[in-house]
């Protein structure tokens, strides 16, 4: 691999790139779009190939111990993953897909760049990874997502030509990854970059028919070899001369390749961040299936789209009234209560209910009926709560760590007292559920969300999802 970085890098830097992959980058965050920069709670400076986000200036900053972190003001993400958004252009109308979308870092800011007419398919193959997703989509504040767990292969057949945007964040050796330690040196082995290759190229082959004509699709990955970078995008091109066409960006060209224009890379010896790589192309014509995908062993992941059962008995929005006022469509997919926005519900009407499934904002269990933590972070424009609490900040603290609240010395804004339900606030956003019990507010945070400290109180932060 050494012998091919020099086409890639000079060779005096070859030394410093080595050393760099063991090494932490800088901490970056990216703020929600719409909250105010000026509550983040450190001093940061943009982020260079990507305006909407920050670096840390301290780096010995807990980013994740912030009260603010709970409140989803910010992202904690690596720059590095920031590359790809830069090169998305989503307009608020648009119908993207997030092909490989767990945690959810990118899908995340996908979600705030659309409007309420615009859709995201937060898509994740493996099933084990589909609540992180769903948590980290939940802080958007938005509900114009639908959440998949289907192969590659699967959509390509459900969804041709479907999308404005495809985002594919390619499954990879991972060798930025080293200096996070959640990798290894083996990531630098031929068999397993050959391995990734392959794999990478089934996966694109599907991708690409996903992009309706005049589309785009942006190819990211947090690996270093040219396999798996430049070599996909050149054999993308050559094998669809008429129909692909490379995507440059222009203000991003301080950070394109050597050696396949319109591809971008990041290195950590050169950005302080763990790396990156990112080509953007231009779909014109329709893909249909080629040599390009059959020269690939077919998946033999079963095509697993969620059946739809039948409830066990009538139940009606009306139900969910105790909750507080909705303001955008629910649908029951068994004993669950999904919400959509308009260009998410609009979508499901087209490609059928089975291909996945919205935010969630309520359950029915044994007759009873709780709300899911997605529902209570909602804008005010999509749902306002029965009863809210305003917590100061050592109420809010207690309850991030899970604790419940005592109800003296709380102020209660209800606008109705007939319901349990409360959603707890601080500063005016919300944080999560809680339901009354005697003389209490019991905590329905769900155990992911919960801190296990705060930045003034430990040097800890193993209680804090990176959001990549």
């Amino acid at each position: 691999m050494i012998d091919r970085l020099y086409s890639l890098i000079h060779p005096s830097e070859i030394e410093p790139f080595i050393n760099s992959l063991g090494m932490r980058p800088s901490k970056s965050i990216r703020p929600r779009l719409d909250r105010a920069q000026s509550t983040i709670p450190f001093e940061t400076r943009p982020v260079d190939w990507y305006q909407q986000g920050l670096r840390l200036v301290d780096s010995s900053i807990r980013p994740g111990g912030y009260l603010q972190y709970a409140a989803a003001d910010y992202y904690i993400q690596d720059s590095g993953s920031m590359l790809p958004l830069a090169m998305l252009g989503i307009k608020p109308t648009d119908w993207v897909c997030d092909l490989c979308a767990a945690p959810g870092g990118k899908a995340s800011a996908i979600s705030e760049a659309l409007g309420p007419e615009g859709m995201l398919l937060a898509n994740e193959v493996i099933a084990s990874r589909l609540d992180v997703l769903r948590y980290t989509l939940g802080r958007t504040g938005r509900a114009n997502y639908v959440v998949s767990n289907l192969d590659s292969e699967s959509l390509a057949e459900i969804l041709p030509g479907r999308f404005d945007a495809v985002l594919v964040d390619v499954p990879c050796s991972g060798q930025s990854l080293i200096g996070r330690q959640r990798q290894t040196e083996s990531s630098f082995a031929t068999n397993h970059v050959n391995h990734c290759a392959a794999r990478a190229k089934r996966i694109l082959s599907n991708a690409l028919q996903l992009v309706r004509p005049g589309g785009r699709l942006i190819l990211s990955t947090c690996t270093f070899s040219i396999q798996e970078n430049e070599d996909q995008v050149a054999a993308i091109l050559a094998s669809y001369p008429e129909s692909v066409s490379i995507l440059p960006v222009g203000n991003l060209h301080h950070w394109e390749s050597p050696i396949q224009p319109g591809c971008y890379r990041l290195w950590p010896h050169r950005d302080d961040c763990s790396g990156a790589f990112a080509a953007a192309l231009e779909i014109k014509n329709q893909i249909e299936p080629n040599s390009i995908a059959s020269s690939q062993p077919r998946s033999n992941r079963s095509k697993n789209i969620p059946r739809k059962l039948p409830s066990r008995r009538q139940h009606k929005a009306e139900d969910l009234d105790p909750f507080g006022d909705f303001r955008f469509e629910r649908t029951l997919d068994h004993l669950l209560w999904l919400g959509f926005e308009p260009g998410a519900m609009r979508f499901l009407r087209e490609v059928g209910p089975k291909i996945g499934q919205g935010l969630r904002i309520a359950q029915i269990d044994s007759g009873r009926i709780e709300p899911y933590h997605g529902l209570s972070m909602l804008t005010g424009n999509l749902f306002e709560p029965k009863r809210a609490i305003e917590l100061d900040d050592q109420q809010a603290k207690n309850f991030m760590l899970g604790q419940s609240i005592l109800s003296s010395n709380l102020h209660d804004l209800a606008q109705s007292s007939d319901t349990p339900w409360c959603v707890a606030r601080w500063n005016g956003k919300p944080i999560g559920w809680m339901k009354s019990a005697s003389n209490r507010w019991n905590n329905y945070l769900p155990t992911w969300a919960r801190f296990s400290s705060f930045s003034s109180d430990s040097a800890s932060d193993s209680n804090i999802q990176s959001l990549e």
